[in-house]
């Protein structure tokens, strides 16, 4: 028997069998859609501050105030993140208390007044403490319209004192000069002092919770899918079968090449149904790099046949070969970041994490998905071929065939 005729025996094997179907494939695009879909707003900053509401209660009424409130608060900018909403003060004030708003407003009567005398002026801000980021933006524009409106009426005041202290200007135009500096104060009012800006960098990009699961468990079920491979290698020698494949004028080296060949092949068409599904059905990105994915998951499969090979090598039966498999699989998803994002993982964490496969099959999905071609992903595929043939050297060395 011909390793390829071996190969796609195996294949069929596995194809017309619904348990491994159900988790080769079934199972994988459910773990994807729930971490995917449950953890989308929190990834990657994504969502950090939708838009909220924020109470403003206006008990001054003057010219400030409807600066602040119109021309702040209300712009294009701030739009972008705030909704300005006027409840009474002790509505306002039970909101926040009881987590309902983030902050609310509070600006006092004689506010306006005592900005035009240059005196000092005050705007109550209260923020909720379980949303310290949202009313800490609140305060922030608050604080910043306060301090720019004081400053900017105060230095007309002040310029105009120093002018007529110095004789510069005759008491006949003050009035006049008062009321030039005074309009052009107010249109500086007029200006928003904080603008929103989006912005993103190659270094700031990041992949969705979705791209990023999809990469993450693909990579683990693969890891899972070899497996069936092991369980085929350990049920035909418990059964005899392998021995009278060894009978046929056929070398052991081909024997062993046709096994991994059927895992290699499960494991491919595996990875192009995770693909193909997240494309359809959740709108993954893979990256523009067609030639990358597929060198990639090519390189992480021969990866995962070479581990299947190397746990059959070592596992006297199925039962002890799932238990070093599930221990195995689990720790390389948990350690290389197939559960975890390796973004947050502590730096000795991640280091550790370049042991697994995992980490050099997501890490290079990852970098695909941002828009790197294949040439970013070139030591990601070196490495893996080389755990793959680690780990079939071993594997090789250690198999029984009896």
């Amino acid at each position: 028997m011909r390793p390829l005729a071996i190969a796609l025996r195996d294949t069929k094997i596995i194809v017309r069998d619904r348990r491994a179907l159900l988790i080769l494939l079934a199972m994988p695009l459910t773990i994807i859609a729930i971490l995917g879909l449950a953890l989308g707003s929190l990834w990657s900053g994504e969502g950090a501050i939708n838009k909220f509401d924020v109470a403003v209660i206006d008990h001054d009424h003057g010219s400030a105030s409807k600066v602040f409130i119109n021309d702040i608060l209300k712009s294009r900018d701030m739009k972008k993140i705030l909704s300005v909403t006027g409840p009474t003060e002790k509505h306002a004030r039970a909101s926040v208390a009881d987590g309902d708003l983030a902050a609310a407003i509070i600006i006092p009567a004689g506010f306006s007044a005592a900005i035009n005398k240059g005196e000092s002026a005050k705007i109550e801000v209260i923020g909720d403490p379980g949303q310290q980021v949202r009313a800490g933006v609140v305060r922030s524009v608050t604080e910043s319209f306060a301090t720019h409106a004081s400053s900017v009426l105060i230095s007309v005041k002040t310029s105009v004192e120093s002018l007529v202290g110095q004789g510069a200007v005759p008491p006949s135009q003050i009035v006049g000069l008062s009321q030039t500096l005074a309009a052009q104060a107010q249109t500086e009012l007029h200006k928003p002092q904080i603008t929103v800006v989006k912005k993103s960098t190659a270094s700031e990009k990041s992949v969705s919770a979705l791209q990023y699961y999809s990469a993450g468990m693909g990579v683990m079920f693969i890891l899972f899918g070899s497996m069936f491979g092991a369980f085929s290698l350990l049920d035909e020698r418990r059964q005899i079968t392998l021995a009278r494949m060894m009978a046929a004028p056929v070398s052991r080296l081909a024997i062993l090449s046709g096994k991994l060949g059927g895992v290699f092949v499960i494991g491919s068409l595996q990875f192009a149904v995770i693909v193909a599904s997240t494309r359809i059905l959740f709108g993954v990105n893979w990256g523009p790099s067609v030639v990358g994915v597929v060198a990639l998951a090519a390189a992480t499969v021969f990866a995962a046949t070479g581990m299947a090979i190397f746990i059959a090598s070592i596992a006297k039966t199925q039962g002890t070969a799932a238990g070093l498999s599930q221990g195995l699989i689990q720790g390389m998803a948990a350690l290389g970041g197939s559960m975890i994002p390796l973004s947050v993982m502590p730096p000795a964490m991640q280091n550790f994490s370049k042991l697994t496969i995992n980490y050099w099959a997501i890490s290079g999905f990852n970098d695909l998905m941002l828009g790197k071609g294949a040439g970013a992903i070139t030591i990601n595929c070196l490495i893996l071929i080389g755990i793959a043939i680690l780990f079939m050297a071993l594997g090789v060395a250690r198999f029984r065939y009896e």
